[in-house]
């Protein structure tokens, strides 16, 4: 359900830059989501075609990019896809990429 409250998020956020921009209308809005965001493609989707209806960005087209997990070894920097594959470190892991949601790019007219 907090797809609703990200997909609000996203739609006043491009509208927002429609505006700056002064454009008539969005055409389309590619979406970079990691692997690991924890978000739904297909509800975003469905909330977005809901919202968009009456603004600028009624006929926009939403494409999703997948950002890969990589995880990144503290002590040696070596990295990895997935958490069985660590190093032999056992110092843990930070994550480089892969829980992001991002507007990429926003297509005007």
């Amino acid at each position: 359900m907090h797809e609703l409250a990200i997909t609000r998020s996203m739609l006043d956020q491009v509208l927002a830059s429609a505006r700056e921009h002064g454009a008539a209308r969005v055409t389309g809005i590619r979406l970079a989501v990691g692997e690991a965001a924890g978000v739904v493609p297909d509800c975003v989707r469905f909330y977005f075609d809901q919202m968009k209806q009456g603004t600028c960005a009624a006929e926009a087209r939403l494409q999703f990019r997948t950002a890969e997990l990589r995880l990144r070894c503290p002590k040696c920097g070596a990295e990895f896809a997935r958490l069985e594959d660590l190093c032999s470190c056992n110092a843990g892991a930070d994550v480089v990429s892969g829980q992001e949601l991002t507007v990429e790019s926003i297509e005007i007219e």
